[in-house]
């Protein structure tokens, strides 16, 4: 059963609250960690294949009964959805690095395209781990620490996250990034945030991690203008972020880049905002082997209509409507039927194989999302298969009910550039490091 959310409270603040932009040709660019990677604190030399593969796969059931809950009209995947929420224990796949306040405190935020606001959390918190490791924020501690004026709800301002929820009180407080590439330190000042006391939920953040960085452009509300929740349009109009094999965990050149001067390189799709500010996108069909399937193009359509066409950060796998998905599975049985050995499913994952996807899908075609406007995301060997076993790999598409989502591994290798105010997104395929400066 998909998770359930909260309805939201209605927040009145007493100050209006206003910041100007950083001045243009402005950048910031920070690594982002993933979760399984080398340099995550979460990292186990000892984990298995099948356990990261495992995680992956709650991770994704749990992130689509999260975003499915914004709409009336959707199912869930057909498999039970045991975990709820989008960021608990199981469910982070990229951290941001940053320090806030004054003396800066180093800080792990979760990146997350799928909600707005700054969040982290301020002892006295519940739960707060003093064995992880982590290093807590304490506000009274900073001397550039704002809470803002509001009422008694204030108390109780919560960013919604599916099954958990994070309370607290906003205010005002400066970020220090250190940037990925020459180590240059840049502070932003009265950065609208959460301070967090409470979280809730089945499992709440991970200890090792402080909070979330939201990337979503936000909804408006009465005393806070639009956007000013969201870190990626208090620094300007755009954001982008670069990825590499995620099934490298050595690969150091992951990041994250903010402002105006951002890398928005590359062919440029629509970028549509549902209500709240998650993205979404337009798609005219999927590819094999460079020939477009045959898709009926009304179920895109009818799809792009609902915005029911998600780019996401949380979700590491590909979510296919399931009359595109049916045509996609079909075809890629008939190319694998004299090349791979077919084994019994991993559910979620409908198509499986025995074998590695390093040694016997290398001459396997490429599949290509296509978005309006003749632009193609085209999915590699490591972009269409999850390595589940040592010795079994399965077509990383996952047959959805509702909503496409675009995960993180049908956009690794590529530059994904946002730009809010020209409302597209555009895509280079590069090595990461190529533009990490």
């Amino acid at each position: 059963m998909a998770p359930t959310t909260t309805s939201p409270l209605i927040i009145t603040l007493f100050l209006f609250f206003s910041i100007s932009p950083p001045s243009h040709c402005f950048k910031i660019t920070t690594k982002l960690i993933h979760r399984d990677s080398y340099f995550s604190p979460l990292y186990n030399a000892t984990a298995t294949t099948a356990d990261r593969a495992g995680r992956i796969l709650e991770a994704t059931l749990a992130r689509y009964g999260h975003l499915i809950s914004s709409y009336d009209d959707d199912e869930p995947l057909g498999v039970d959805i045991e975990a709820s929420g989008s960021w608990g224990t199981k469910f982070n796949i990229f951290y941001v690095n940053f320090s806030i306040g004054d003396p800066p405190v180093p800080q792990l935020a979760l990146m997350d395209t799928g909600s707005d606001l700054l969040w982290v959390k301020c002892p006295p918190c519940s739960p707060c781990s003093t064995s992880s490791g982590a290093t807590y924020f304490y506000s009274f501690n900073s001397k550039t620490y704002s809470p803002l004026p509001c009422t008694h709800d204030c108390k109780k301002c919560t960013d919604y996250m599916g099954g958990h929820s994070s309370e607290g009180v906003y205010a005002t407080e400066q970020l220090t990034f250190q940037t990925s590439n020459n180590g240059f330190v840049t502070t932003i000042p009265k950065v609208l945030f959460g301070c967090s006391t409470k979280l809730t939920g089945p499992e709440g953040l991970d200890p090792h991690v402080n909070g979330v960085l939201g990337l979503i452009a936000g909804a408006d509300t009465p005393t806070i203008p639009y956007g000013h929740f969201s870190l990626a349009t208090r620094l300007g109009t755009s954001f982008s972020y670069c990825v590499d094999s995620l099934s490298d965990r050595y690969y150091p050149h992951n990041h994250l880049s903010f402002g105006d001067a951002v890398d928005l390189i590359g062919e440029t799709t629509p970028l549509y905002l549902q209500d709240d500010g998650r993205y979404c996108v337009h798609l005219s069909g999927i590819s094999l082997d460079g020939k477009t399937l045959d898709i009926d193009i009304d179920v895109f359509a009818k799809m792009a209509l609902k915005n029911k066409i998600m780019m996401d950060s949380g979700s590491e796998l590909f979510l296919l409507y399931t009359e595109a998905f049916d045509v996609v599975k079909a075809e890629v049985e008939r190319l694998a039927f004299f090349e791979l050995k077919a084994v019994a499913p991993v559910r979620p994952l409908e198509l499986c194989f025995r074998g590695t996807v390093e040694k016997d899908a290398g001459g396997f075609p490429t599949l290509g999302i296509q978005f309006i406007g003749g632009v193609e995301l085209v999915l590699d060997r490591f972009g269409m298969f999850l390595q589940v076993k040592d010795d079994v790999f399965c077509l990383a598409v996952v047959r959805s009910k509702g909503v496409t989502i675009i995960g993180m591994m049908a956009q690794q290798g590529y530059n994904v550039g946002y730009d809010l105010g020209a409302r597209s997104v555009s895509f280079q395929k590069m090595d990461c490091q190529l533009v990490e400066g």
